[in-house]
Parts: structure tokens; C-alpha cells; sequence
């Protein structure tokens, strides 16, 4: 599914964060990259999401190599990102931050279709479906960020910490979605640093 070869990264005129990385995720696989603060895992994440600059390599989804892409091309291939620190929009409900994430798809019943099977995926979002985001607690503001982007059916998410700032249980519930989200087809490659528990949860490391 994705192959990243020799992939050398960093940020406008700035130094090299990442050099010659080389990861494989295969079809129905969750990937965890594990590693200290400042060793680029997060920047790996990046830039198959098409927001770093790509100076060497390849980023091969599914046999095209889609480096130096921009991001809406990216999600189009079927590659969504989660970036850490929950980022919702806070003044938004759940729903219309669900619909912020299919702003893609101009079908309004498939819109219709994915969020009723995010909401059957997440059942907290659904009966929270009208609350603004800021009133929610992290680990559901967590589910919303990773509702938002499962709204475009991608075929590979992205995660970067998603246990960051969670209690040790709302973690346990953000991993077993996670083997709910390969279940219905969408492999994950994630950056986490509660080692231990990443590794339990994922095929490798």
C-alpha cells in the first residue's frame, strides 16, 4: 500500500528534519513509529500529507509516488491525516465538524451515508451530535478529530500521538477504535509515544 523510500524532509529553507527514511505499511496493517521528541516522527506524517518539503525520495501509495503533491490531491488518493492536540474546530458542533471533513465529496447522501457510519463507529459523537466541540472532553474531542477524517472513507489514516493528553483509559478506547477502523478496511500508520501500549495494539513498530 505504501512504500516510502529514501525520504529526505524539512521545512522552507531550513535544515534536513528527516534523511533517508525508509517504511512499509501493507494493505490491513496498523504501523506504529516510535521514538523520542525531536526525532522527526511527526514530520514523517507530514509529509505524505503533502505539508513538508519533500527534497529527496519517493512516498509510493498503492505504486504512485505522490511526493510533492498538495494536500486536497493527497486526500483525494485516499490518504487522511490527525494531527496531535485534537484538532477540532472548537465553535462547531460534532456533525458540522463531521462535515467539514467530506468537504470533497459532493454527494450529499453518501455525506449522509459516511456520517451515520462514523456515528455508529463513535456512538458518544452521535449523542453529542449537536454539542459544540469546546464543551466535549478530550478523549471525545479525539473521536471527533478522527471522525472527521474517516468521513472521506481513506484508505490509509494517519495519526500523530493520538493518546497525547488522554487518561490511561480514554486511551485504551481511542487504540480499540482503532482496530475497529482496520476492521472496516482502512490501515493506519501512527507516531506514538506510549510505547508499550502501541506495540500491544499494532502489527509492528
Amino acid at each position: 500500500m505504501l512504500e516510502i523510500k529514501n525520504l529526505t524532509a524539512g521545512y522552507g529553507k531550513g535544515p534536513n528534519i528527516i534523511k533517508d527514511v525508509n517504511i512499509e505499511v501493507k494493505d490491513g496493517e496498523i504501523v506504529t513509529i516510535i521514538g523520542p521528541n525531536g526525532a522527526g516522527k511527526s514530520t514523517i506524517l507530514r509529509s505524505i500529507f503533502g505539508i513538508t518539503d519533500v527534497r529527496e525520495g519517493e512516498i509510493n501509495f498503492f505504486g504512485e509516488n505522490i511526493a510533492g503533491l498538495k494536500t486536497q490531491n493527497i486526500i483525494r488518493h485516499g490518504v487522511c491525516y490527525v494531527p496531535q492536540g485534537r484538532s477540532v474546530f472548537q465553535t462547531m458542533t460534532v456533525e458540522e465538524n463531521l462535515d467539514m471533513g467530506a468537504y470533497i465529496v459532493n454527494d450529499k447522501k453518501e455525506i449522509d451515508r459516511q456520517r451515520q457510519k462514523v456515528y455508529s463507529q463513535f456512538p458518544d459523537l452521535y449523542e453529542f451530535r449537536h454539542t459544540v466541540a469546546k464543551k466535549l472532553s478530550g478523549g471525545q474531542q479525539q473521536m471527533v478529530a478522527i471522525g472527521r477524517a474517516l468521513m472521506v472513507q481513506p484508505k490509509l489514516l494517519l495519526l500523530d500521538e493520538p493518546s497525547i493528553g488522554l487518561s490511561p483509559k480514554i486511551t485504551e478506547e481511542v487504540f480499540d477504535n482503532c482496530l475497529e477502523i482496520k476492521k472496516s478496511g482502512t490501515s493506519i500508520l501512527m507516531v506514538e509515544q506510549n510505547a508499550n501500549l502501541a506495540l500491544e495494539y499494532t502489527d509492528r513498530g
